[in-house]
C-alpha cells in the first residue's frame, strides 16, 4: 500500500491493528503518524494512550506488555517503534508471534529503513494489518506535493513558485516543509505565493543565496564570492550541498550552452531539460561567460574538491574556499583585470 492510498483510507475509517512503514522518508512517516494518531486517540488520550519508541532502546517483551495492558480512562492504546530492523531475533520473532494475538484495544506501527532482515515480521503484520510504503519524492512529485501543502495550510501555490522552491530547495520533504513554511510566515495574510516570495524570502533569510554565490563565480569576483561561501556556510548549509549546487549549475550551463549552438530556442532548452524556465533562463544569461574549457576545468575542480571533502582529514570549509580561489583568480590573472 502507498501512503497516498493508507491516508485516504484513514479518511474513511478504515484503521487496521497494526502497520509496517517502511521507507526512507522520515517526514512523510511522521506526518502519517500524526494523522493515524488523531485518528485513533481523542485529544485527552495522547499523553496516556500514544506513545513513541525506539527499538534499540526496548525489547519486544516490554513493547508487548505495553500493549496487552488495559488503555487508562478506556479507549484504545497506539505504540510507533522505530527501526525494528535493529532487533535482535529474539526480539523479531516474540513480536511476530504476538501480531496475531494483537488485542482489539491496541493498534501496533512499526516503521523500518527497508524489509531487509524483517521479512517474517513484515509476513505477520500483512496477516493482520497493511505494509505501507514512504518513498522518497523525486523533484517530479514535489512540486505537486507542495502545491498540496500549500492548500492546506491555507495558500494558494502557482506551478511556477512550487518548481521554483524545489529547485532552489531541493525534493527533500523534510526541508521543503519547512521552507514553505517560512514563505507562508513572510507572505502573511496574502493567500497566493508567487514566485517573487520565494526569492525574495530566501534573500531575507540570509545574506547570500546560492544563486548569488554561482553568479559570482561566473563573474570571477572572488573576494565576493569568498564572503558569500561564508554566509552561506554561517547559514547552515552543508559544504557538499554547496558544492553539489554548483557542480549542477556549472553542468546546466554547458547543456544550455550546447543547445543554443544546435539553435534550440528557450522553450526548446525547457523541454529538453527538464528545468523550470526560471532556471533555463538564468543559464542562458551567463552561457556566454564561460568557454567549454572553462567549465570542463571548473567541473574537474569540484569534482577533485568532493573527493577530498570525503578522503582527507582537511576541513570542508577550507577545501571550498580554495576551489572557489582556484575558480576565480586564475580566470581574473588570465583576462588580466581586477575585482572592483
Amino acid at each position: 500500500m502507498l501512503a497516498e492510498d493508507f491516508l485516504e483510507k484513514l479518511d474513511g475509517g478504515d484503521i487496521a491493528p497494526v502497520y509496517l512503514f517502511v521507507g526512507e522518508s522520515t517526514f512523510l512517516m511522521d506526518e502519517a503518524w500524526k494523522k493515524l494518531l488523531s485518528k485513533v486517540l481523542p485529544k485527552a488520550g495522547k499523553f496516556f494512550n500514544g506513545e513513541r519508541l525506539q527499538a534499540k532502546e526496548i525489547e519486544a517483551a516490554d513493547v508487548i506488555e505495553r500493549l496487552a495492558t488495559t488503555p487508562m480512562f478506556g479507549g484504545r492504546r497506539i505504540i510507533r517503534l522505530d527501526n525494528v530492523e535493529t532487533w535482535g531475533k529474539e526480539s523479531r520473532e516474540a513480536m511476530e508471534a504476538f501480531v496475531a494475538l494483537l488485542p482489539s484495544a491496541a493498534c501496533l506501527v512499526l516503521t523500518a529503513a527497508g524489509k531487509k532482515n524483517i521479512e517474517g515480521l513484515a509476513k505477520a503484520v500483512e496477516t493482520r494489518g497493511k505494509i505501507v510504503q514512504f518513498k522518497s519524492a523525486g523533484s517530479k512529485d514535489a512540486p505537486r506535493w507542495l502545491i498540496e501543502r500549500a492548500g492546506q495550510l491555507g495558500k494558494v501555490l502557482p506551478h511556477r513558485a512550487a518548481f521554483l522552491l524545489v529547485e532552489t530547495a531541493g525534493a527533500d520533504f523534510h526541508t521543503l516543509a519547512s521552507e514553505l513554511d517560512k514563505i507562508c510566515t513572510f507572505i502573511g495574510d496574502r493567500e497566493r505565493i508567487e514566485a517573487e516570495d520565494i526569492l525574495e524570502a530566501a534573500s531575507s533569510q540570509r545574506n547570500f543565496s546560492t544563486f548569488e554565490l554561482l553568479d559570482q563565480l561566473r563573474a570571477r569576483q572572488a573576494g565576493k564570492a569568498i564572503r558569500s561561501l561564508k554566509s552561506l556556510l554561517l547559514a547552515g548549509e552543508l559544504p557538499l550541498k554547496i558544492l553539489g549546487t554548483l557542480a549542477w549549475q556549472i553542468r546546466l550551463v554547458w547543456q544550455v550552452k550546447d543547445g543554443l549552438r544546435q539553435g534550440m530556442s528557450e522553450a526548446e532548452l525547457i523541454r529538453r531539460l527538464a528545468a523550470h524556465p526560471f532556471v533555463v533562463k538564468k543559464a542562458r544569461e551567463h552561457s556566454a561567460r564561460f568557454s567549454d574549457a572553462d567549465l570542463y576545468v571548473a567541473l574537474d575542480a569540484i569534482c577533485q574538491t568532493d573527493m577530498a571533502i570525503k578522503s582527507t582529514g582537511t576541513p570542508p570549509e577550507v577545501l571550498l574556499e580554495k576551489l572557489l580561489l582556484d575558480l576565480c583568480l586564475d580566470k581574473t590573472k588570465r583576462a588580466g583585470t581586477k575585482e572592483r
